[in-house]
């Protein structure tokens, strides 16, 4: 079988994006399909095997502003932020998935497709999948690692006017798409009730996890916190300031764990953020190493005592890309998350422990309960992440897919 992935995000830019495309590439290799990946990162060839169909974005997309020291900036250019909101609908990329959208029917041209994957956000990749769908009657399966309306991660998306037509949009993709996936349980509940006619296409995959093959040796003298990633504190989520609020209690009440902790934070952060700790008494307990490469940075967090996961307050859909990297290693993981997806995983999985994203006591009586069983040797008793397993990509996706979905068997989907 043909398939078109396509992956606007994609190494080798660094975003949370990547491990969802990288896996659904390599699933489809593994069942004998033959995969292009359609995208705008630089790529020379397929990291899981695929082949390359890369498409420049325009100028004025590639490259985001930054500061003068590399951190993203905040404030946007008032011209690209008034296009955003009430020119580009569904959002800015759709000047690249249209280019997309053209290259895709040059190499359907050459060898057919008979499957398209488009995964969200950005929302424009899905006109792709629409188009190739209605085209080249192809099948096209929609993928939403986000809440399209339902929890937007763009603030625009509840735009009074700007709402009903995002609906409307989003209602073409749910009811023309052969197989609707989602990332959380509360994406795919929310669209089951919104469109119940197309109730029995719409499915819960979890985006899972690669296993971790790498060795890694955990310090037995230090309580190493580790988180990676952005913080998204520009998003409006109070979650980052609550936990370094909590750390800093926590450093203040107890010397030992003041000696003895450190936070390694491997990501891109904005002034505002750095400011969370440079301006506070954490400054000699925070190493901050920048933004590295997708696979070093799961190496590093698989050496962490344990794994710092903050999730925004009132959002009960966020199971980001980072919760399934962590599973991945095997760590214990400490987690800003309270009623939503994530905190439901981490109980499943008996991989973490949970405290109110709101409440800074909280935090710091939850850090140094770890660090005492950390310090007594009982925190991998404590938190043992013994039912991980579940959440394992190929199984997950071979029994949403494979044996629901694509109607084909192992070995014989090239047919």
């Amino acid at each position: 079988m043909e398939v078109l992935l396509v992956a606007f995000h994609y190494p080798p830019e660094i975003s949370g994006g990547i491990p969802r495309a990288l896996i659904t590439e390599r699933w489809f290799v593994q069942n004998g399909c033959r995969v292009r990946v359609l995208t705008p990162q630089p790529a020379e060839r397929g990291c899981r095997g695929g082949e390359i169909l890369h498409v420049p974005l325009p100028g004025v997309l590639a490259t985001p502003p930054v500061d003068d020291d590399g951190s993203p900036r905040t404030r946007s250019n008032p011209l690209r932020a008034f296009a955003r909101k009430f020119v580009f609908t569904p959002d800015g990329f759709v000047l690249w998935a249209r280019r997309a959208l053209r290259r895709a029917l040059e190499s359907a041209a050459e060898r057919p497709i008979d499957l398209v994957v488009t995964s969200s956000p950005p929302e424009s990749m899905h006109g792709i999948g629409r188009a190739l769908s209605r085209r080249l009657g192809c099948r096209w399966l929609a993928d939403f690692r986000d809440g399209w309306t339902f929890e937007p991660h763009r603030p625009d998306a509840n735009l009074p006017v700007r709402r009903h037509v995002e609906r409307w949009m989003e209602a073409r993709v749910v009811r023309s798409a052969d197989i609707v996936a989602t990332a959380t349980r509360p994406i795919a509940d929310d669209l089951r009730t919104r469109y119940p006619a197309r109730a029995d296409s719409i499915h819960f995959l979890p985006s899972g996890f690669e296993p971790f093959e790498g060795v890694a040796t955990v310090p037995t003298d230090r309580f190493e916190l580790v988180y990676t990633g952005r913080m998204n504190l520009s998003r409006g989520t109070d979650t980052p300031a609550v936990f370094f609020q909590g750390l800093e209690r926590a450093v203040a009440q107890d010397p030992a764990f003041a000696r003895a902790t450190r936070l390694t934070l491997i990501g891109q952060y904005t002034h505002a953020e750095r400011a969370l700790w440079q301006n506070s008494p954490l400054v000699e307990s925070v190493a901050e190493l920048g933004p590295m490469p997708y696979d070093e940075a799961v190496a590093r967090s698989a050496s962490a005592t344990m794994l710092v996961l903050l999730t925004p307050s009132g959002q009960k859909s966020i199971a980001t890309r980072k919760l399934f990297d962590y599973l991945a290693v095997r760590r214990p993981i400490f987690a800003l998350a309270e009623g939503n997806e994530a905190a439901r995983i981490l109980t499943e999985t008996r991989a973490g422990t949970c405290v109110p994203p709101t409440d800074p006591d909280a935090v710091a009586a939850a850090l140094l309960h770890a660090f005492a069983l950390w310090r007594d040797g009982k925190l991998d008793a404590h938190i043992p992440c013994d039912r991980s397993q579940a959440y394992e990509a190929t199984y997950l996706f071979d029994v949403t897919l494979r044996e629901r979905l694509i109607g084909f068997e192992r070995g014989a989907a090239s047919s």
